[in-house]
């Protein structure tokens, strides 16, 4: 690399892998098309990338139609160069950007671009940010986030001048030495950065390789941040999102009834009905042309998605329903995540306190009475069916289209 070139005009957005951490939220649905507060994690990276002030942007998929088609309808709508390549049989991270690199050397040379994994929940300003600091730093820098459990990410060694020395890919431990920051998911790299291999060890070793020649340094982001790892990273990226509204904001073309309660900071998009007796509670969010029926009671960091449908005198409590689902009335949704098109039959329970030896990684707590309790209700998978009367446990895992009988106990998954 003989001069770095700080001017960003072209982004790799890596869309690829399995997501088989995922499941069932990622099965027939690819993480990146996960929908938060009415946009889908895609369209955030897309809208954040514009925000940048990048121009062009290669987006590597592996085998959906349905994200390259959404991709390319995004790109549309930001007025963004976008090209979709398939990541094929090529693997990790690493397979997912040589899959990129013709591409790429065609359109920046030996110059320098942006690289975002395709499953992080942020705001605008994490990219513009990124670009920033690389600009003025005149060097290469990956995008970090401090963390207090570390062992899921690469964790990154700094040295003495303040840059990268060494990436630690998640450690069984915190080194003391190493400090709590953690790779964010972003970078601003030279196309030079292929010069040092991967297919071993990875991009995480090309990354250390690089660094041992090179100045690697670090743009420091502090604000909203979730790496979708885990089904229940996305109960805290909405519950994070939700935490930034500062201000309702209801559309004009919703019906809410004057008997309804609501209490701000909450969205409420068009097309939406809050029926009688009805209680949200801020911040909360609630998508087009959903339904709240009447004297439902919808807690607070809870997001109600596009046409779902709330039965009368059901709550909701810091969970994320997806678009298209339907719960019966009487039923009690508790810090779950539901995938897309489910049907809570009527006087469903999920429960959600975890004892101390029940605790998912990232899980984090929440403060009731002055002490945390660890929450984790039911994951279920896109198109499933809950009969009426049913019990989940806590951290019940319901299968994509799956079915449970009525007045099932469920103490695992099905």
């Amino acid at each position: 690399m003989d001069k770095f070139d700080s001017s960003i005009r072209y982004a790799v957005v890596l869309c690829g892998g399995s997501g088989r951490d995922m499941e069932p939220l990622s099965v027939g649905l690819p993480k990146s098309l996960i929908t938060l507060l009415g946009v889908d994690v895609i369209t955030r990276i897309l809208q954040g990338l514009k925000t940048a002030g990048i121009e062009g942007v290669i987006v590597v998929v592996q085998g959906s139609e349905q994200l390259r088609r959404r991709v390319l309808q995004v790109g549309e709508e930001f007025g963004l160069e976008v090209e979709v390549v398939e990541q094929g049989s090529l693997r990790e991270v690493w397979g997912a950007l040589i899959a990129a690199k013709n591409s790429l050397v065609n359109h920046v040379g030996e110059g320098s671009f942006l690289l975002s994994y395709g499953d992080i929940v942020s705001t605008p300003r994490f990219y513009s940010k990124l670009v920033e600091d690389s600009s003025a730093a005149g060097y290469p820098v990956a995008s970090v986030v401090l963390q207090k459990d570390v062992t899921t990410y690469g964790v990154v060694k700094l040295g003495s001048n303040g840059v990268i020395e060494r990436i630690v890919e998640k450690p069984v431990s915190l080194d003391p030495d190493m400090g709590g920051y953690v790779l964010a998911g972003a970078f601003v790299l030279p196309t030079s950065i292929f010069e040092f291999g991967g297919e071993e060890d990875g991009f995480i070793g090309a990354l250390n390789r690089f660094a041992g020649t090179y100045t690697l340094g670090i743009s420091v982001w502090e604000g909203v941040w979730v790496d979708l790892g885990y089904p229940w990273d996305v109960l805290t990226a909405s519950s994070k999102l939700l935490g930034e509204l500062k201000q309702s904001s209801i559309s004009l073309h919703t019906r809410v009834s004057p008997t309804a309660i609501i209490e701000p900071p909450v969205v409420i998009e068009e097309g939406a009905v809050v029926d009688h007796h009805a209680v949200i509670r801020g911040p909360a969010y609630i998508g087009r042309n959903a339904y709240v029926g009447t004297g439902a009671l919808v807690h607070s960091f809870s997001s109600i998605e596009e046409g779902v449908s709330i039965g009368a005198y059901t709550e909701v409590s810091g969970s994320v329903l997806g678009p298209g689902t339907w719960v019966g009335r009487g039923c009690f949704i508790g810090n779950s995540v539901v995938g897309m098109r489910v049907v809570f039959e009527p006087h469903v329970t999920t429960l959600s306190v975890l004892r101390g030896s029940e605790m998912p990684a990232r899980l984090e707590p929440t403060i009731s009475n002055g002490r945390p309790i660890h929450k984790m209700g039911s994951v279920i998978g896109n198109g499933a069916r809950i009969g009426a009367n049913c019990v989940l446990y806590p951290s019940s895992r319901v299968e994509t289209n799956a079915t449970i009988s009525p007045n099932t106990v469920l103490r695992s998954r099905v």
